[in-house]
């Protein structure tokens, strides 16, 4: 017979944690602060209107947009002034190194060990957030990082203004088609899928405004960091391929993949903590999980699609668990097959940051037969 004390004791313990759970998603559903924060009134309303507004209970956060929107105006203003002509004729004379994969791959691992390179730059948070003010706001980048949440709500990695970060939260403040935007409106995430991450029904003038946002976010970030290469991490961009090599034909690429099963999983819990913090719609689980999995098939299918028109010494395959494993072994193999320079120079300052990394712990997950037939599926 089962033990009703250790039943009662298990039932009482998985009550609290259901507890625990919707006390930190009430406390997540009521932060206001959104990091669309310095998107322009008229992208903002843009945005509003192609994806179908926001429901009452994130109102709130919307107040927060649209508040921080007005007050950042001057600084917008002033960087087209002083900034706008330089930007644009700044060459990325460099070509670009990009980080691609699956979310929950091991890109973030990746793209910020790479970073201690110090050959390379990289988009930054504080970037992303004030894509086309930042140069004007950086006297106050200590006082606006406050606003910022002290770790990513999926895996406690630890968040900082200057960190290296992927540029596609930039391009949501800029442009009304970005994949972040399925995040901050789930109702409509498979159009901004769709749209943002294949170009799919997309005008020729929508994609060539996509393309020159994209262009011209990088060139902003090249200008302030006098044309260093940019070394640059964003999931999105693994079904961009042709799109990515017509802006930039010598650009080389890293493919990081990882046990699916494991992705699939991360995956989930990401998008429901992003959610939580982000939307400002309400959506179901079985929605999200749709998503995830349909998501899924579609990015891979299309980056192998693609994977052939990169040239060979353009191109480098990683496996996260080999990477975690041996992260020398895989960076020498990454610098030797893209040919990249400096890595005599870089690996003392790498080395710094795996000594950091010993103590981090990754999430563990279980997978049980239920979630290999439903990812085989």
């Amino acid at each position: 017979m089962d033990n009703p004390i250790e039943d009662t004791a298990s039932m009482k313990k998985t009550c609290h944690k259901r507890e625990i759970d919707m006390k930190n998603r009430d406390k997540n559903t009521q932060t206001i602060h959104h990091p669309l924060f310095g998107i322009s009134l008229t992208n903002w309303f843009q945005i509003l209107i192609k994806n179908g507004g926001i429901d009452t209970r994130y109102l709130p956060r919307a107040y927060f947009i649209t508040i921080s929107s007005l007050l950042t105006l001057p600084a917008r203003l002033l960087f087209t002034v002083k900034y706008s002509k330089k930007i644009q004729k700044t060459p990325i004379t460099q070509p670009p190194v990009f980080i691609i994969g699956h979310w929950r791959s091991g890109t973030t691992y990746l793209h910020e060990l790479l970073s201690y390179d110090p050959q390379f730059t990289y988009v930054t948070l504080w970037h992303t957030l004030l894509p086309n003010s930042f140069l004007i706001l950086d006297p106050l980048k200590d006082l606006l990082a406050q606003f910022l949440p002290s770790e990513r709500p999926m895996d406690a990695i630890k968040v900082e203004a200057d960190g290296p970060y992927e540029e596609e939260a930039g391009i949501a403040v800029l442009n009304p088609w970005s994949f972040f935007h399925g995040l901050h409106f789930p109702r409509n995430a498979e159009e901004q899928y769709l749209k943002s991450m294949h170009f799919h029904n997309m005008t020729s003038q929508e994609k060539n405004h996509w393309k020159n946002t994209y262009h011209t976010f990088l060139q902003s970030v090249s200008y302030a960091n006098k044309g260093k290469t940019l070394l640059l991490k964003n999931p999105p961009n693994t079904t961009r391929i042709q799109m990515l090599l017509e802006l930039y034909p010598n650009a080389r690429f890293i493919h990081i993949y990882r046990n699916p099963y494991k992705v699939y999983l991360s995956t989930k819990k990401m998008r429901t903590r992003v959610l939580d913090k982000l939307a400002l719609q309400k959506t179901s689980s079985a929605e999200l999980d749709t998503q995830i999995i349909n998501n899924y098939i579609r990015v891979m299918n299309t980056f192998f699609d693609q994977k052939d028109i990169i040239p060979k010494n353009q191109l480098v395959d990683i496996r996260y668990e080999d990477l975690v494993a041996e992260p020398e072994k895989q960076v020498k193999q990454i610098y030797s097959t893209l040919n990249l320079p400096g890595l005599d120079n870089a690996l003392p300052e790498m080395r710094k940051y795996l000594k950091k990394q010993e103590n981090y712990k990754v999430n563990v997950y279980q997978i049980d037969e239920k979630i290999i037939q439903h990812v085989q599926k």
